[in-house]
């Protein structure tokens, strides 16, 4: 629903034309006002008991300046239970520039494993390249805990009698095909983590990976590949299902090994290597390998990567990821981990979320694939740009409770947001300061350049993303200095259907979001709003607002 800061005459507004001598037209002018009606009925109880003629007239003056108030808020459109919130977007400076593939995705390498190995997903499906296609440019990380004892191309039935701790699981070279003829058919481009649990003795045992380098070199697939070592290298403790436990100088120097090898390939030796794939960088474990792969492989690597998830997907409901608590969790870790490469030889490293979502353990069953996924995921890739992350890497794009796209290849509500982020935000990212008499923390703001390659929009365009997670109170958003003028397209997402916030459906500006078909996307048209009005953010809703002659130097250029 749209409010617009226009004094709007609530005579016009109800098609009357008030003759203040005509008496009539006044009283069925005033009977439309709820508090008016009020009134007529206190004064005429007023009447019924003996007050003084002095504390009659005070009481009617009272709720007179009552009523003045009450027209006021209900001409403007704001209402007893909203909150208004003052913005003020500082476009004179950036406070970072995201890589061009900021928002990416993943598929965890348990699929595959036997039992499963891409069950469901159709490398050759018209929709899921119509999909990805979408959200290109990005990368697909193959990756994950089995990451660490995948085998490549070995014999099947060798490896498995071996019956190794963990179980270890086999990619053959029509995996790798299929995996890279559907990045580069898409515009996207992989990232593959090697297998760093494959040990001689204390070091890296890279004889089965090299097998893979040399194929995808001869096969000319470097040119679409970069690479990582290991997954949560922290995770290795001692005891823990037969892993090797490494130090921070074990793992430093294993990325040295791996970057001499690419090295030896004319055609794998321009693929970047990112790493290492740390948990929170807050944990003691996480800092020490973050810090030392930065002293010792910051040279080449392309950037530093960590994981982040905000809590245990078993345990949690929908109530969970409308916490705003958990809005600050994502804060201190980036924040440690801009700490900690600080303090490096190389402290300009670029800083990744290497995977991440909203749950561990694969997400929330009947939550993490609907509406209410969405807050977690627009907060995350919101904050995370404005803390100077380069690359954000979402955890799945297929498989599992968090994935983008479900069993059948349909896109869950999350897939909808990061298409509308793709389509609308671009790579510069400018301050947001909110004011306001009650600033609500449920209320969250970022905004960006707008992404002109990806939209219709000329450059010069501000994108502003917000979310509101309160499930009462509208949030009355008013644009300050050089955006009160401005026209803004508004993209209003509501969860569509009677579950809620549970809904495994999406509404953009009232309409359900689909696919028209196996080929084409939906096409969505924004609400037009004039210069200076209000926008409301209702319950549980977010929405993407361009302002299209913004004429934002830095988005020129």
């Amino acid at each position: 629903m749209l409010k617009t800061g226009k004094n709007i005459n609530a005579t016009e507004d109800k098609g009357l034309s008030v003759d203040m001598d005509k008496e009539a037209e006044v009283d069925q002018f005033h009977l439309q006002l709820p508090f008016t009606a009020f009134y007529r009925e206190t004064r005429k109880s007023l009447q019924l008991f003996h007050v003084g003629i002095l504390t009659k007239y005070v009481l009617l003056v009272m709720f007179a300046l009552l009523g003045v108030i009450f027209l006021r808020m209900t001409t403007n459109n704001i209402l007893w239970n909203d909150r208004e919130v003052d913005l003020t977007v500082d476009t004179s400076s950036r406070i970072n520039y995201v890589d061009r593939n900021y928002l990416g995705f993943t598929i965890d390498t348990s699929m595959f494993q036997p039992k499963v190995h891409f069950r469901g997903f159709n490398f050759s499906s018209p929709r899921v390249h119509t999909l990805m296609k979408a959200l290109s440019p990005a990368l697909l990380r193959i990756g994950g805990t089995s990451a660490d004892w995948l085998f490549y191309n070995e014999p099947i039935e060798v490896i498995y009698p071996l019956k190794l701790l963990p179980s270890a699981d086999v990619l053959m070279w029509y995996d790798i095909q299929n995996l890279v003829e559907l990045v580069r058919s898409t515009g996207n481009r992989l990232l593959f983590g090697l297998n760093l649990q494959v040990r001689f003795g204390t070091q890296w045992d890279p004889s089965n990976a090299l097998e893979l380098i040399k194929y995808c070199s001869w096969m000319g697939y470097c040119e679409n590949i970069d690479w990582e070592l290991g997954n949560e290298p922290n995770w290795y403790a001692p005891g823990r299902q037969n892993l090797t436990t490494l130090t921070p100088e074990q793992i430093g120097n294993d990325y040295l090994i791996l970057k001499r090898l690419l090295s030896q390939y004319n055609n794998c030796r321009q693929s970047s290597i990112v790493g290492p794939d740390v948990g929170r960088p807050t944990s003691s474990s996480c800092g020490k390998i973050l810090s030392r792969v930065a002293n010792m492989a910051g040279s080449f690597l392309r950037a530093l990567t960590f994981h982040h998830y905000y809590f245990a997907g078993g345990t949690a409901t929908y109530k969970t990821y409308l916490n705003v608590s958990y809005f600050h969790d994502l804060a201190r870790e980036i924040s440690e981990a801009k700490l900690l490469v600080s303090k490096t030889k190389f402290p300009d490293i670029p800083i990744w979320l290497g995977e991440t979502s909203d749950a561990y353990d694969s997400g929330t069953k009947n939550v993490s694939d609907r509406f209410v996924s969405g807050f977690l995921w627009m907060e995350k890739l919101g904050l995370s740009a404005a803390m100077g992350l380069k690359v954000v890497l979402r955890q799945t794009l297929y498989g599992g409770n968090y994935a983008l796209l479900d069993v059948d290849m349909n896109p869950n509500p999350d897939y909808w947001l990061s298409w509308l982020h793709k389509k609308f935000v671009g790579r510069s990212v400018f301050a947001v300061t909110l004011s306001g008499p009650s600033l609500p923390t449920s209320t969250r703001v970022y905004a960006h350049c707008t992404n002109t390659e990806g939209s219709s929009y000329d450059s010069g365009a501000l994108t502003v993303f917000a979310l509101n997670v309160d499930e009462s109170t509208t949030s009355v958003l008013r644009f300050t200095d050089n955006l009160s003028d401005q026209p803004v397209d508004l993209y209003l997402l509501e969860a569509d259907g009677p579950d809620y916030v549970l809904s495994k459906w999406v509404k953009l500006n009232g309409l359900k979001l689909q696919m028209i078909s196996d080929n084409l996307m939906p096409l969505i048209r924004p609400t037009r709003l004039q210069p200076g009005a209000l926008i409301n953010l209702p319950p549980v809703t977010m929405a993407y607002l361009v302002f299209p002659y913004a004429d934002v130097q830095l988005c020129r250029q």
